[in-house]
């Protein structure tokens, strides 16, 4: 990461029951230690996010459970709130927004 203020630039990405839960799975087992999870933009190269488990289980939430590998759209955004600290911001396929506070020197690399 070059500039920790801005871990990423915003982006959308398309993902499916499946993926999520699976990144869900990641970060739980890694809980005492969140890591930064890599999530496919709309060029498939991956991002580098900040995701806790909450706000995974709310994108697990927004998706039909009888479709697990139809994909939703989600929207991520940083706002940053100085050296480190800021908030994730995730926009879900049903257009509400979750705010994630966030100190980005918790997360270490997958």
């Amino acid at each position: 990461m070059s500039n920790m203020t801005q871990p990423f630039a915003p982006f959308a990405s398309s993902l499916s029951r499946q993926q999520v839960s699976l990144l869900l799975d990641t970060v739980l087992y890694f809980e005492d230690a969140p890591k930064l999870l890599s999530i496919p933009d709309g060029n498939e190269t991956p991002v580098a996010v900040p995701l806790l488990p909450e706000t995974l289980r709310s994108m697990l939430d927004s998706l039909p459970e009888d479709e697990p590998f139809a994909k939703g759209r989600f929207q991520f955004d940083w706002l940053s709130h100085g050296e480190n600290l800021g908030e994730l911001l995730v926009t879900l396929p049903t257009g509400e927004t979750i705010r994630q506070r966030t100190a980005l020197d918790q997360f270490s690399p997958l």
